[in-house]
């Protein structure tokens, strides 16, 4: 009766209650309907972004219509303490989150406090007093998602409701009826959910992987149990621990969507599948590798919107931009896009090729692998077993009339060689490298092999980068940073300059950071930078030489132009840069 009596009550919209209160009108109502219903966005998200109302006016109209106070959730800080006083399914169910507990009274605040029914079988089953205040929906549903670390369900009771049964009906239940490689997230959950409770498990774990904007799942099984990781923003953190009996079920249903061999797990498989969720489309590569306690598992999450990113969003400086917008548009010459693992260098490269993509213009790529697709450029994938290597895919391109070309990564001598002479026919060719810094490229191909005199008449520009963790626009405030810290980063006068660094939100996971910024320094290769490259001379030769007679900065400097501009810290740029 109570569970009725609150899907009764929730009818009541933030929308009618803005109404009512007359804070917007019915000809705005209906523009913010018909925008919500095109961007998929809430309509509180809708109502602030066309800026009908603000943050103020909706608490006003909230606590005027119920008569109690409002909170505005994204700015509290939450007592973990107390969220552990509450199941995730009752504060599911109600839509409330818990805030603080004095004596025998626990504070809540609830998207409806007009369900009197409701808070009487909080009451009864928390067997507390209840004081309410109000909070819209939206930052209810999103604090109870950082709060609980799972989204559209309770994990701890799918766990235990899985643990029940038999895992074997289930394994071959999914190899007969899921061959799909493209998997509609709420469609599966639904459809599925009865017969196979591990798939909702697994898209649990999906959906809050895209949910937090994550870059990596891990799922790693240890002795006695199977942990999944993330990883945001660079750094791993741990999401939840599942019993290890679900291990065996939970690895062959991410086989079954990539198309793996569920019956192999003594040899590493790749694999992929897609995934729709609201309006977006995300592809997941996926790597298996057998370990002591079984197979690891790591998805890649390739968020496609990613590959139609443009240079000016990558967080080039004006002055950086003007001279890499600059090389990209010669009309031949090799540019080099350096920096390890998970720099962002495909990112680039795709922006880059984004920008001159033109009808007029053929653009072919060799990739290992293709990660995201381009439109009206022809993309090759490496395939080793089939004899389609970067080099051997170099000689066949370069016979289908290309302008510019795009290697994912000179690995050989051979590759090297092949790109330089498609440089010095007529071609633009990008291409990747892994070296620390910019000066550094020329020595790691003098080192394949490539004569300097072939270096120094093809190459026109290196790019090195990094990615760094942004601070978090919630919580950001200014700090004195360690005197040795500045010196390390070679801040001597710091008299006119403002530091900042996020101090930890709900927002960031209390970490201080939300989102990722990109370092750049740029070698362009001149006249004199080509005599000093024939005549073999060190990095250090040629990064003193640039700093001389060009616009040159280093990673370094770079980094710390964004620490005055308050975008990261001074700890950031050092991590990111002491290598280099």
């Amino acid at each position: 009766m109570a569970q009725q009596t609150a899907q009764k009550e929730s009818k009541v919209t933030l929308a009618d209650i803005l109404a009512t209160r007359g804070i917007i009108t019915k000809d705005q109502l209906k523009k913010c309907q018909a925008e919500q219903e095109k961007s998929n966005e809430s309509f509180g998200q809708v109502i602030l972004k066309m800026g009908l109302a603000n943050k103020e006016s909706i608490a006003k109209a909230l606590e005027s219509y119920y008569s109690v106070p409002y909170v505005d959730l994204d700015n509290y800080v939450i007592d973990m303490k107390v969220i552990k006083l509450v199941p995730e399914r009752l504060a599911r169910q109600y839509k409330f989150l818990p805030l603080f507990k004095i004596t025998n009274t626990l504070t809540i605040a609830i998207a409806d406090p007009r369900n009197l029914f409701g808070i009487d079988d909080i009451r009864d089953k928390l067997g507390y007093d209840i004081e309410v205040t109000v909070s819209t929906e939206e930052q209810i549903t999103q604090a109870l998602d950082r709060c609980y670390g799972s989204t559209g369900g309770d994990l701890t009771g799918l766990i235990d409701e899985i643990a029940h049964k038999e895992f074997g009906g289930i394994e071959e239940e999914e190899v007969e009826v899921e061959k799909a490689k493209e998997v509609d997230l709420e469609a599966v959950s639904e459809a599925m959910l009865e017969q196979a409770p591990v798939v909702k498990l697994l898209n649990m774990v999906l959906h809050r992987a895209i949910r937090e904007g994550v870059s990596d799942i891990h799922l790693q099984p240890e002795e006695d149990a199977m942990l999944v990781r993330y990883r945001l923003d660079g750094v791993l953190y741990q999401a939840s621990a599942l019993p290890k009996t679900l291990r065996a079920a939970l690895v062959s249903r991410i086989k079954v969507l990539s198309g793996m061999n569920i019956a192999e797990n003594r040899a590493p498989q790749d694999g992929r599948f897609k995934v729709k969720k609201d309006a977006g489309e995300y592809d997941f590569r996926v790597s298996t590798m057998p370990t002591i306690y079984g197979e690891t598992v790591v998805m890649r999450i390739l968020d496609k919107s990613s590959a139609a990113m443009k240079l000016e969003q990558l967080g080039f400086s004006q002055d950086s931009l003007d001279i890499y917008q600059g090389l990209i548009e010669k009309p031949n010459g090799v540019i080099l896009i350096t920096g390890p693992t998970g720099s962002g260098k495909t990112t680039t490269l795709y922006a880059s090729l984004n920008k001159i993509n033109s009808p007029d213009i053929n653009i072919m790529t060799v990739e290992d692998p293709v990660e995201y697709r381009l439109r009206l450029i022809r993309q090759t994938q490496v395939n080793v077993k089939a004899g389609v290597t970067f080099a051997s895919a170099m000689r066949t391109i370069l016979r289908q009339d290309p302008d510019v070309v795009m290697i994912g990564e000179m690995r050989d001598r051979e590759t090297a060689e092949i790109a330089v002479q498609a440089a010095m026919t007529g071609h633009l060719v990008f291409s990747t490298l892994h070296t620390n810094d910019a000066p550094g490229a020329v020595s790691r191909l003098v080192d394949m092999g490539v004569e300097p005199f072939l270096i120094a008449s093809s190459v026109i520009g290196v790019v090195a980068q990094r990615l760094i963790r942004a601070n978090c626009k919630r919580c950001t405030e200014t700090y004195v940073p360690d005197g040795r810290l500045l010196k390390d980063i070679g801040l001597r006068d710091t008299k006119n300059m403002t530091f900042s660094k996020g101090k930890g939100c709900d927002h960031c996971r209390q970490s201080g950071y939300k989102g990722r910024v990109g370092l750049y320094e740029i070698l362009v290769v001149d006249d004199k930078i080509r005599d000093l490259v024939i005549n073999r001379g060190t990095p250090h030769a040629i990064r003193t030489l640039a700093k001389e007679t060009q616009n040159f900065k280093t990673l370094m400097e770079d980094g710390i132009e964004k620490v005055a501009k308050g975008l990261t810290s001074a700890e950031e740029v050092l991590t990111a840069t002491s290598i280099a």
